[in-house]
């Protein structure tokens, strides 16, 4: 049962990106053709990436009182309608409006997965299977776009639609496959804390905290994740930064064509999907969380810089393949982290996560727009720049204080020894 689940998950993620890459080939010209400028364009990005900032925690935390499946349905439901009403928008307000529902709505999906993955698999299993949650997004990134770029000739209406049949035809399968226990039922009890904290509180569908409350968040700074979840944040910020501004870098640096971009944007997913899928689980499982987190930042900030002299699209390709390698084996690594260590509820702990998974991609493209227009290489100096930081502060502020050079071990099943004690 628990691999037949762990799969559904999986097809459920996979299929919701695929919606959600439909929409990429259409909404800027969408917008364009409603009337939309370039702050009303930005906007589309930005409002929805803060309204899943604002609702990220909340509906990590109702998910541990109401249990994974009903939130994920939820989200897939809401994620759905945002994407009919953008077919039916016909002003720049309405398709933004739209944008920003979906935002808030949709902010339930990543939180309920990855707290389901978490229930579902002991501490040795909880990274490679955060792996393969990320390849599996990868891949629905991959072909979501090419099938929107197939669909967009028969209208803008349509291909939105069709975006939105995809996600409901996810929700019916999650509803329909999914068991209905909670995430006690799943667990008997949470597997999360950490080597000083203990374990963590009990997760009874119903009785959690329906609101995080200011007191979780405030042991969350002092807990073992909060390092992990200040190097999501950075991370965020910078491929955020990196996916809004490397086409225009192509056109700028070398008369790019939109041909040049797509090729550019699916060496990234795919390269995502590869390493993900076959390499950074047995990264975690033979190195442990933290030295996977800092080789894979370190990388991303090297195909960064790598980035700063590229002037042809084969060295573009090069740098972005590096940092696709780096971030894809950070984020999984970072999740697993966050989830072994942490002193609250999952559901909770992932809405965090992903709380500040937003903020960077509502910061990211703005902050690097504003830089790039003192430079075509700033955006990639700052981005380098802040993984250096991060990931310097990181490092230090999780480095365990004993058995530093002890080799790597896996507690058994179902205790909460500290993962990253490597």
């Amino acid at each position: 049962m628990t691999i037949r689940t762990r799969l559904i998950v999986y097809v459920s993620l996979f299929l919701a990106m695929v919606g959600f890459g439909i929409t990429v080939p259409v909404l800027p010209f969408l917008a364009r053709e409603l009337g939309a400028g370039p702050i009303e364009v930005s906007l589309l990005v930005s409002l929805f990436a803060l309204a899943q900032f604002v609702s990220g925690p909340v509906w990590g935390s109702l998910s541990d009182r109401f249990g994974r499946k009903k939130l994920l349905v939820a989200g897939l439901l809401g994620y759905s309608l945002s994407f009919f009403l953008s077919g039916l928008s016909r002003t720049v307000v309405a398709l933004v409006m739209s944008r920003t529902l979906g935002g808030l709505l949709s902010a339930s999906i990543f939180p309920s997965s990855q707290a389901l993955i978490a229930d579902l698999t002991d501490l040795r299993a909880r990274g490679p299977a955060m792996a393969a949650m990320g390849a599996w997004i990868n891949l629905g990134f991959l072909f979501g776009p090419a099938l929107g770029g197939l669909l967009s000739p028969l209208g803008y209406e349509f291909t939105l639609f069709s975006a939105g049949a995809v996600v409901v035809a996810t929700a019916a399968i999650a509803a329909a496959c999914l068991p209905d226990a909670g995430a006690a039922a799943l667990t008997g009890r949470a597997e999360a804390g950490s080597r000083d904290a203990g374990p963590g509180p009990e997760l009874v569908p119903g009785r959690a905290s329906a609101w995080p409350r200011l007191s979780d968040l405030i042991r969350v700074a002092r807990s073992p994740i909060a390092p992990y979840l200040s190097l999501t944040f950075a991370v965020s910020l910078t491929g955020s930064g990196l996916t809004a501004l490397l086409v225009y870098f192509v056109i700028d640096r070398f008369g790019g064509t939109p041909s040049d971009a797509g090729l550019i944007f699916a060496t990234i997913g795919l390269t995502g999907a590869l390493v993900q899928g076959f390499l950074t689980g047995r990264l975690i499982t033979g190195l442990g969380e933290r030295r996977v987190v800092l080789a894979g930042a370190l990388a991303t900030t090297a195909g960064l810089l790598a980035l700063v002299p590229a002037a042809s699209l084969g060295p573009v390709i090069a740098a972005t393949v590096l940092i696709g390698l780096g971030m894809s084996t950070t984020r999984p690594a970072l999740t697993s982290a966050v989830s072994c260590l942490t002193p609250l509820p999952q559901g909770l702990t992932m809405g965090v996560q992903s709380s500040l998974d937003s903020l960077g991609r509502t910061t990211g493209p703005v902050l690097c727009g504003w830089v790039y227009g003192f430079g075509l290489t700033l955006p990639f100096w700052m981005s380098a720049a802040t993984m250096v930081v991060f990931t310097a502060v990181a490092g230090r502020w999780s480095a365990p204080r004993r058995e530093v050079d002890a080799p790597p071990t896996r507690p058994a099943p179902g205790s909460n020894g500290a993962l990253l004690r490597r």
